[in-house]
């Protein structure tokens, strides 16, 4: 790459790429003999309009452009190709169809031990991950001591790799990449590894070469993704479901679901809720219903209102512990919260017979603006005796913003 690229560069393109995988072995040796032809004489992919029979595409049509500057991310639930496709782009796997132009050098931290050999010390281990990134042994040495002074590990680099955690092997392979500084950095879950002060030292390395290099970042970190990439794509059983801006990509991420991914938004919703149960032996007559400081009965309620859960039965059992439980979620199926007797180890008994009545005390500003979905959970240990849904409740809007779903009550002083 010359030195007077602009941002405006493109130095990965990946067109319309697929892997094609087979539960049977002789179709997988098959398809790899003919790639690797195909990639030994720099022959396009052709198109495969039949598959046989056990294949299937693990991957499919994926196609994306990545500038100078740019990180893009890709998210997905287990088994929806994001690691496949990282391969593909590191050329540890031959695509069977599209195309990856790339411009430039790239390094993959995806396979800790690619270019390491286990018997070997960290330091010869460092010449020999350096030469497969593209260095010569004269370049390495002269970056030799910036590499030992990053990794951190003393006198563990005489020590032979196979002794390694995983996190050394981690800060290893990431202080040589970092020296190398390739024009495309494909990172996956690895940088996960490790402890939290030397992953904060590669997220600043990494934020360093933004300015000269291009970043394809897999990750299950949703704050990493929203953070660092500039644009995500969602994948979902080997396609791209979604491309746009990390908040938008994690929204329909979060909406997926493996088995149903047309699911409805009440659907999702009835499912986070769990099932219902009444054992009627146990409690029979139970009512309950949200209620103003006056007790009258509430469908909406004002942000800044105290308001309370009325809760009547009978008890057809002698029960000398019970725990009663609210679990709250939003109409994004999102649990936000639960109000239990536990929580100020607070216990009710009852005899058989005895009709009760209970009241929960919610006080105003905690529950943030919206309509709130509810159970009603009365249980003793283990065993459930009444579990359904309390009457839904809107809480109005105030003046000031809010963000998330609750508000701690708190303030703010000025010391000095």
């Amino acid at each position: 790459m010359s030195a007077d690229s602009t941002t405006d560069d493109i130095i990965l393109s990946v067109q319309k790429i697929g892997k094609l995988y087979s539960r049977r072995p002789s179709d997988v040796r098959r398809r790899l003999s003919t790639a690797a032809w195909r990639a030994m004489l720099n022959m396009k992919a052709p198109a495969i309009n039949k598959k046989r029979d056990r294949e299937f595409w693990a991957v499919s049509d994926v196609s994306f452009e990545l500038r100078r500057g740019e990180a893009i991310g890709i998210i997905g639930l287990n088994g929806s190709g994001k690691t496949t496709t990282l391969r593909m782009l590191a050329g540890q796997v031959l695509p069977d169809a599209g195309r990856i132009e790339l411009t430039g050098k790239s390094a993959a931290m995806i396979d800790l031990t690619a270019g390491f050999q286990r018997s070997a010390s960290g330091h010869e281990n460092i010449f020999l991950r350096a030469a497969a990134l593209g260095l010569n042994r004269d370049q390495t040495r002269q970056h030799l001591d910036e590499i030992v002074d990053f990794c951190e590990l003393g006198p563990a680099l005489e020590a032979p790799l196979v002794s390694y955690s995983s996190g050394m092997q981690m800060r290893l392979a990431f202080s040589i990449m970092a020296i190398v500084s390739p024009d495309v950095l494909l990172i996956d879950e690895v940088l996960a590894v490790g402890d939290f002060r030397f992953r904060q030292k590669c997220l600043g390395k990494i934020r360093e070469m933004r300015a000269r290099s291009a970043f394809v970042l897999v990750s299950h970190s949703m704050g990493d993704i929203r953070n660092f990439c500039d644009r995500v794509l969602v994948m979902h059983k080997g396609n791209v479901y979604f491309e746009g801006t990390p908040d938008e990509a994690i929204r329909v991420y979060e909406e997926l679901d493996s088995d149903t991914p047309s699911m409805t938004s009440e659907q999702k919703l009835i499912t986070a809720m769990g099932p219902t149960f009444s054992n009627e032996s146990a409690l029979d007559f139970v009512e309950h219903e949200w209620v103003d400081e006056q007790m009258n009965k509430l469908e909406q309620v004002q942000f800044d209102q105290a308001f309370a859960l009325r809760v009547r039965l009978k008890s057809n059992i002698d029960l000398p512990s019970i725990t009663i439980g609210i679990p709250i979620w939003n109409m994004n199926a999102q649990y936000v919260t639960g109000l239990s007797t536990q929580i100020e180890s607070q216990s009710f008994s009852l005899k058989s017979g005895t009709e009760a009545e209970f009241l929960l005390n919610v006080e105003p500003g905690m529950i943030n603006p919206g309509k709130i979905k509810s159970m009603l959970t009365v249980l003793s240990g283990a065993e459930f005796f009444y579990r359904f849904p309390n009457p839904d409740l809107i809480i109005g809007p105030t003046d000031h913003p809010t963000w998330g779903a609750i508000t701690i009550p708190h303030n703010w002083v000025q010391i000095h």
